[in-house]
């Protein structure tokens, strides 16, 4: 647990952003699909796999702009996904 919170709080802004985002991205798109009547696993669904692609598709513009992505920029679009979706379940399931 301790390894987990040393790389967490060594995120640079970049991370954070890439967490914060796709943390936001997979609740708003929850919520649009609640409000447009997805069951539960809809919605689950839903936040997950929009707050990935956002990550996926920010990840391919890096590596073509920048000629490379950062596998730390992985990590935090997953974890902004993951935890998006757990929110998303409490808050909207």
């Amino acid at each position: 647990m301790k390894k987990i919170l040393n790389w967490l709080v060594s995120w640079d802004k970049d991370k954070v952003l890439h967490f914060v985002l796709s943390f936001i991205i997979a609740i708003i798109s929850a919520c649009i699909c609640k409000v447009c009547g997805g069951d539960k696993f809809s919605v689950l669904a839903a936040a997950w796999f929009t707050g990935f692609f956002a990550g996926v598709g920010k990840e391919i513009y890096d590596d073509c702009k920048y000629k490379g992505s950062d596998s730390a920029d992985w990590a935090a679009d997953i974890a902004g996904t993951t935890l998006g979706t757990l929110v998303s379940f409490i808050l909207v399931c």
